[in-house]
C-alpha cells in the first residue's frame, strides 16, 4: 500500500513541502492539485518533490467551483482508494480547501494542516492531534521553491573564519576604538573589490597620522593581514584580503556567530538565478542565509554607512534590498535582519521595524549571539 499525499498547491510552497520530510508523513507519491495560475508554483514545487526521491502527480482543478472542486477530490479517491491517502489542506484557495476538507472528512480519510507559527503539524480527521516539526528543509529547495536557484554555493572553506576570529573578535569588543578606522579603510579599499593584479599598494600616507585610522591599521598589521611600507603605501597581498577587510569580515562573524546556534542549514556568500522569462534572468547575492525549524533566515551584513531618505527604493539601499528579498526568497515565512557595524539612524530603524525586520547594530554587535538566539525563536 503506498502513502500518498494530495497537496493544494498556492504561492505558499513550504507547508505542502514540510511533511514531506517528517518521518511520520513522508510519502511514496505526492499528487499536486492545481488551478490554472498556479502552474509556476506547481512546476517548482515538483521538481523538489522529484528531487527527494518522491514520485509526483498533477491534476487540474476549478478553483472557484464548490461541485466541481468536490467532484475532483471524489475522483482522485476513487482512483487511489486502496491507497494510504492523507490530505494536506494547508494551501489552494479557500474553496478548494473547505472542498477537500469535506470530501476527505466524509470518507473518513486522514487530514492535516501545516501550523507554521506554532511549528507543527496539526492532524484535524478523523482524530485530533498535533506533532510538533521535526523534518528540516534546507537552503537550496527552500530558495527554490520560490523561483531562485543556487548559481554559486559561496564559501566553502570555513576553516578561514575560524583563523580570523580574534581579529573579528576585537573589531566588535572594541568598536568605539575601530568603528571610525574602519570607515576610512572602507573607502581606501572600495575602488579596488575588481582588481586583479595583486600585491596592491594603496597611498594612504596623508591619513596615517590619523589616530583612529593608525589603530585600525595595526590591528590589520597584528593579524598578518597587511604591511605598511616606509612611504606611506598600504601593501595589500591578494583580492581575498581587499574583499574581507572591506565588509567580509562581518559577513565571516555573523556566519560564525549563527553557526554556534546549529541551524539546519547556513549558508554565506550564496548567489542565486530567478527562473523568470527573459533573455537574462536576474540573479542577487546573501551575505548570510540560513533555515531553522523550516523557516528561511536572511541577514544582509554591512560595515560602511548608507546615507540618503530610507524611502528611496534604490537596490545600493540595504534595508529596500532586504525588504524586497525575504518577501521573495522566504515567502510568508521568511525573515530578515541587517546587521550594520555604524550605527543606525532612526529613521532608518523605523524603517525596519514596520517591515516587521530585525536589526542589529552598533555595539549592539557584542551581543550579537543573543539577538539572533531570541530572533529564531
Amino acid at each position: 500500500m503506498k502513502k500518498i499525499h494530495i497537496c493544494l498547491v498556492s504561492g505558499q510552497p513550504i507547508p505542502n513541502l514540510i511533511p514531506l520530510r517528517m518521518e511520520e508523513f513522508a510519502p511514496d507519491k505526492v499528487i499536486l492539485i492545481v488551478s490554472s495560475d498556479m502552474t509556476i508554483p506547481a512546476v517548482r514545487m515538483a521538481r523538489i518533490i522529484r528531487d527527494w526521491g518522491i514520485a509526483v502527480e498533477e491534476k487540474s482543478i476549478e478553483p472557484y467551483s464548490l461541485d466541481a472542486a468536490r467532484s475532483t477530490f471524489l475522483d482522485i479517491l476513487a482512483e487511489i482508494e486502496n491507497e494510504d491517502v492523507i490530505l494536506n489542506v494547508t494551501g489552494g484557495t479557500k474553496i478548494m480547501a473547505f472542498a477537500a476538507f469535506e470530501v476527505f472528512r466524509e470518507m473518513k480519510r486522514p487530514i492535516i494542516y501545516i501550523d507554521t507559527q506554532g511549528k507543527q503539524v496539526q492532524i484535524l480527521s478523523p482524530k485530533a492531534g498535533v506533532i510538533p516539526f521535526k523534518g528540516a528543509i534546507k537552503v537550496k529547495p527552500y530558495l527554490a521553491s520560490y523561483g531562485q536557484n543556487i548559481i554559486d554555493d559561496g564559501r566553502k572553506d570555513y576553516s578561514v573564519v575560524h583563523h580570523h576570529r580574534p581579529f573579528m573578535d576585537a573589531l566588535v569588543k572594541n568598536i568605539d576604538e575601530y568603528i571610525d578606522g574602519i570607515r576610512t579603510l572602507n573607502g581606501y579599499l572600495a575602488p579596488h573589490r575588481s582588481t586583479r593584479t595583486f600585491p596592491l599598494d594603496i597611498d594612504v600616507g596623508g591619513n596615517l597620522v590619523d589616530s583612529k585610522f593608525g589603530a585600525i591599521l595595526s590591528l590589520c598589521q597584528e593579524n598578518g593581514l597587511v604591511g605598511i611600507a616606509d612611504n606611506g603605501l598600504l601593501v595589500l597581498p591578494d583580492l581575498a584580503t581587499v574583499e574581507f577587510l572591506s565588509g567580509g569580515w562581518l559577513e565571516e562573524y555573523v556566519f560564525d556567530t549563527v553557526s554556534s546556534l546549529s541551524p539546519a542549514d547556513l549558508r554565506m556568500g550564496l548567489k542565486v538565478e530567478w527562473d523568470q522569462k527573459g533573455s537574462k534572468q536576474p540573479t542577487n547575492e546573501y551575505d548570510v542565509v540560513f533555515t531553522h525549524e523550516n523557516r528561511l533566515y536572511l541577514i544582509e551584513c554591512k560595515t560602511k554607512r548608507f546615507m540618503g531618505k530610507d524611502k528611496e527604493e534604490s537596490n545600493d539601499n540595504p534595508i529596500y534590498k532586504l525588504e524586497s528579498l525575504k518577501e521573495a526568497a522566504g515567502g510568508l515565512y521568511g525573515k530578515g535582519m541587517l546587521v550594520s557595524y555604524q550605527r543606525l539612524t532612526d529613521a532608518q530603524k523605523r524603517r525596519l521595524a514596520a517591515n516587521r525586520l530585525e536589526f542589529c547594530d552598533g555595539p549592539a554587535l557584542k551581543n550579537l549571539k543573543d539577538k539572533v538566539k531570541q530572533w529564531i525563536k
